[in-house]
């Protein structure tokens, strides 16, 4: 018993007194219908039955009492347990007396009055009663004389009442055993539904908060997830759960970034966190936010790896709608730029068409310019064309929604681009200074690059008011920092930045700039851009005198990578040309140029299905994908269905893939072209198709 908590055993003697007292209660009324029934049948002595009938009417009213007394009022004080248990001894050794004394056949209320009190008491308790009551049954024998020459008989009573004293301890024990074992019972019991609603609540706020939770013991390799990660995984609550299941959750391309920080960890027991794209068995791709770190046992090595996984592919989706949309603010903002730089090359593409038209007006062929002026119009109108082309491809490529790449990056192309969008915007406001070091390629996007480069040239212009461009300047500087690091600075002289907004210069939201001008969210975007990069960006400013933003960005040694390359023209095979598009005069500009070399038919995109459908036969078909009746797409899937080896030879003309339906169709086509036309390329694919459509039939 001493094992057992204080607070536990405290708990068990409580409850045993109160179950006590409600079957002692009980007890004493049986008692005492035994001593009515068993007196006329035991007390062959005929000693003192007036004493006899007294007693047993005053222990009818008493045990009576104490019953009814108990079922009203319930638990009793100690108290009352105590002054109980003197009653109860004192009607024993009456009993004892007006029976018999020594020679009384009601011995046995001894042993019953002590396992009551062995189911009332404590064993230390007990013992102490049971010796009480023996001392009183030795004082009433030698008050009464009745142990002169009964010796051997008061020696036996007393061993009878130490074997009762000994079993009434062995009640009481009994019963705090099964009492304390009860009360663990119902403490665990309370513990694990406790622990149980825990858990609840836990799992509750895991799949609100869209966060799961992950142990892994790295002596075992046991791991353990909860369900919340079960279901961020894509995975059934109850899979086998380690370390290679948990990677191949992972998209391959971020497994082994995800492996060299698990190794990280392990290595130097720092914490660790990233953002990781899962592959779900669906094909789904998810992004998580994963937190880990590592607990080290006494010798200080790691011992266990534990951490959080949430969900952040809603966060993602709309950082991807924000680098976006300021991506087009940014062009709304510079849409008088970006149509200068456009209206320059169409300036004089009009004025050099117009004065060709007018050379070609009827009249004495011998008063035509010479035709080295002929042919430098004509080229002049080419090289702007082509100035244009490049503008809207640069423009297409800005305004790209895809996921960010890592490829070899030339950050002075970026910067070219991006200066001669906000060059209108710089112009009135300071002079530009291009300080461009010989540096290598970068690994990066050139999309998300120029955003950034374009938003840093824009913050740099706003801080410098406009009408002194000769006293300001905003330098543009690139150069190697270390190896394998490369650094772009952007920097101005206007107004500066006061040192207590730089701390949060790259917070969401943040501007210095007056209401109506900015979101605040651009700096923070190029902050996301750079990071997901893996580069740095930095700022650095003095009021009055202007500021500097450094980008740093990861260096490679990988060449840029190049589109196919236009095959040298080899005489081309005379041939049946299907031209499909709605715009006539895309298709008549098409079909001279064409029709010296094939065949060239040309016709609307419901007239070409009919015309193929009904037998038709053409060598090669040039397909717009985007037409009013029907689009390219559906062409193709008709043909595809019913003329699979025609629908093998479509090369399909684009202006832009702007539905996610198009740009999927054209990123599995194998044969496209990207208006305005380049005759040598397309040439040279018509070629290509004629080539593999005979080598096919061969």
């Amino acid at each position: 018993m001493e094992r057992v908590p204080g607070a536990l055993l405290d708990g068990a003697l409580a409850e045993k007194v109160n179950a006590a007292e409600r079957g002692i209660a009980v007890l004493r009324l049986l008692v005492v219908l035994g001593g009515w029934i068993t007196y006329p049948l035991l007390d062959k002595a005929g000693t003192r039955p007036w004493l006899v009938y007294l007693l047993l009417s005053g222990a009818t009213l008493y045990a009576l009492g104490l019953y009814l007394l108990g079922r009203e009022s319930g638990y009793r004080k100690p108290s009352s347990v105590a002054a109980t248990s003197v009653l109860d001894v004192l009607f024993t050794l009456l009993w004892l007396y007006a029976t018999g004394g020594i020679h009384s056949p009601f011995l046995i209320s001894v042993l019953l009055a002590v396992v009551t009190a062995g189911i009332r008491f404590t064993p230390r308790q007990t013992v102490l009663f049971g010796l009480a009551l023996m001392v009183g049954y030795l004082a009433l024998l030698a008050l009464t004389g009745q142990a002169q020459g009964r010796w051997g008989l008061v020696v036996l009573h007393i061993v009878f009442i130490l074997l009762s004293c000994v079993l009434g301890q062995l009640v009481s024990r009994l019963l705090i055993e099964q009492l304390v074992a009860k009360l663990e019972l119902q403490k665990r019991l309370e513990m694990e539904e406790q622990l149980a609603r825990s858990e609840a609540a836990l799992a509750e706020a895991q799949a609100i908060a869209h966060t799961g939770s992950w142990s892994w013991e790295l002596s075992t390799g046991q791991h353990t997830w909860s369900s919340e990660l079960y279901r961020i995984l894509g995975r059934a609550p109850g899979e086998p759960a380690s370390a290679d299941t948990f990677l191949e959750c992972v998209h391959p391309e971020a497994r082994p970034s995800l492996q060299l920080a698990l190794a990280h960890a392990q290595a130097d027991g720092q914490p660790f966190q990233g953002e990781y794209r899962l592959l779900h068995p669906s094909g789904e791709v998810r992004w998580i936010h994963l937190k880990g770190q590592v607990v080290a046992d006494a010798s200080g090595q790691p011992a266990r790896m534990s951490g959080t996984a949430q969900d952040i592919t809603e966060r993602k989706a709309m950082e991807k709608r924000l680098v976006i949309a300021d991506r087009m603010a940014a062009l709304g903002t510079l849409a008088g730029g970006i149509a200068h730089e456009i209206n320059n090359p169409l300036t004089f593409i009009t004025t050099n068409l117009m004065w060709l038209e007018e050379c070609l007006l009827p009249g004495d062929p011998k008063q035509l310019p010479p035709i080295h002026e002929l042919r430098g119009a004509v080229s002049d109108a080419r090289e702007g064309a082509s100035r244009v082309r490049n503008i809207v491809r640069e423009l297409k490529s800005f305004s790209r929604v895809d996921e960010a790449r890592h490829q070899p990056v030339d950050v002075h192309r970026g910067l070219e681009f991006s200066l001669n969008i906000a060059a209108q915007e710089i112009r009135p406001r300071a002079r530009l200074v291009r300080d461009f070091g010989e540096v290598p390629h970068v690994l990066g996007d050139e999309t998300r690059l120029g955003q950034v480069f374009l938003n840093l040239l824009m913050n740099a212009a706003q801080a410098i008011p406009e009408g002194r461009p000769e006293a300001n300047t905003i330098t543009v500087r690139t150069r190697v920092a270390a190896p394998g690091q490369v650094v772009v600075e952007i920097s101005d002289t206007g107004v500066g930045i006061p040192p207590e907004l730089l701390e949060r210069i790259f917070d969401p939201f943040f501007t210095t700039k007056p209401m109506g001008v900015g979101t605040g969210l651009g700096l923070s975007i190029c902050h996301g851009i750079v990071s997901a990069l893996g580069g740095q960006i930095s700022v650095q400013s003095e009021l009055g005198k202007g500021t500097t933003f450094s980008v740093t960005l990861p260096a490679t040694d990988a060449p840029l990578l190049q589109g196919d390359e236009t095959p040298v023209p080899s005489s081309p095979v005379r041939a049946r040309l299907l031209l499909i598009d709605d715009e006539p005069m895309v298709a008549a500009s098409l079909s001279r140029m064409l029709r010296a070399e094939y065949d060239v038919s040309t016709s609307s995109g419901a007239e070409a299905l009919r015309r193929m459908l009904e037998g038709e036969p053409f060598d090669v078909i040039l397909c717009d994908l985007g037409m009013p009746d029907i689009s390219g797409m559906d062409l193709y899937a008709r043909l595809h269905a019913e003329r699979p080896a025609l629908a093998a030879r479509m090369i399909f003309l684009t202006g832009g893939a702007v539905t996610q339906r198009a740009q999927e169709f054209i990123s599995q086509a194998r044969y496209w072209v990207e208006k305005p036309v380049e005759l040598p390329t397309l040439r040279a694919l018509l070629q290509e198709v004629m080539r593999e459509s005979a080598a096919s039939r061969r």
